[in-house]
């Protein structure tokens, strides 16, 4: 995120903040991140430990993404996209097979799709930028 346009930047550090805070709650408290989601602990005794993985995952790649420079968020922004394109297909597919309630399914969709939104935009103005300066150096 080194080195970006002021709005550039703000997109990113948006998504950092939304990616790192949410993965934050579920790594001190799985416990209650699994309340709010509606899963029983006593049938899914391993599930704070699966969330305890993902949240790291996230937490790590917010913090990589943040203090990236400019070659290197645009790799890392693919990343997260995928990352949250997938997250939506999951809670998807866990709602078709009832593991979640419509509202539970709508809302870790949304909670992917907050961090996907700020991601896609970035992405897209730093491809933007990067073709502008190509044409700047042709003429």
């Amino acid at each position: 995120m080194r080195g970006q346009n002021w709005y550039i930047a703000l997109l990113i550090g948006s998504m950092c903040l939304i990616r790192f805070s949410l993965s934050a709650v579920g790594y001190v408290d799985p416990l209650w991140l699994m309340v709010q989601l509606h899963i029983p602990i006593d049938s899914n005794i391993q599930m704070p430990y699966i969330i305890r993985v993902w949240a790291i995952r996230d937490i790590v790649l917010a913090i990589i993404v943040a203090v990236a420079d400019c070659q290197t968020v645009r790799t890392l922004l693919l990343a997260c996209i995928a990352i949250d394109i997938t997250d939506v297909g999951s809670a998807h597919l866990s709602g078709v097979s009832g593991l979640f309630d419509a509202s539970e399914t709508r809302s870790l969709q949304l909670t992917a799709i907050a961090a996907l939104i700020p991601e896609i935009i970035a992405l897209a103005l730093l491809i933007i930028r990067a073709s502008d300066r190509i044409e700047v150096e042709k003429n």
